[in-house]
């Protein structure tokens, strides 16, 4: 997703520099010009926004199996004194934390910063059939791993209704 974004914005910026650079005699071109400028530098702006590249942050994957099902959360660098997990009323699973930054960082001149710090939250609609009050967790190597028990849905059984 980020490279096609990246693909459009490039051919974006190269097709307006090109007609800003052929047609800068009428008055308006070069307003239209400065007015593509701006939204150009300001589309550029929130492409390389942390809470842009960061919006998948934290990465889970989900596990539905006959008896359980279970998120894991990649924390790394997380402290568990920093997270936060509820359910709601509506069964939506809510994590929420912080990563620090280590105090020890100074401003330093990056090249490329992808390590995310900063606040997050992230939230996983869970099915009917959960066991939310017997729900357990831990926290090992950065990673946080949340089994929940699923509960067996009863069907209603069909009534034979008889056709007159």
């Amino acid at each position: 997703m980020k490279k096609v974004l990246t693909t459009a914005v490039v051919g974006f910026l190269f097709a307006t520099s090109l007609q800003a650079a052929v047609s800068t005699t009428n008055p308006i071109d070069i307003d239209l010009a400065k007015m593509n400028q701006y939204f150009n530098a300001l589309v550029e702006k929130h492409l390389n926004s942390s809470a842009l590249n960061n919006i998948n942050y934290p990465r889970m994957d989900i596990i539905d199996n006959s008896k359980n099902i279970i998120i894991s959360f990649d924390l790394a660098g997380v402290k568990k004194e920093n997270i936060q997990l509820s359910v709601n009323d509506d069964n939506v699973l809510i994590l929420t934390g912080e990563k620090k930054k280590k105090s020890s960082t100074r401003a330093q001149n990056y090249v490329k910063k992808e390590i995310y710090v900063g606040s997050f939250q992230k939230m996983v609609q869970l099915p009917q059939n959960c066991k939310i009050n017997k729900l357990s967790t831990s926290f090992k190597d950065g990673i946080l791993t949340v089994t929940i028990p699923k509960k067996e849905i009863k069907r209603p059984k069909a009534r034979i209704i008889p056709i007159k």
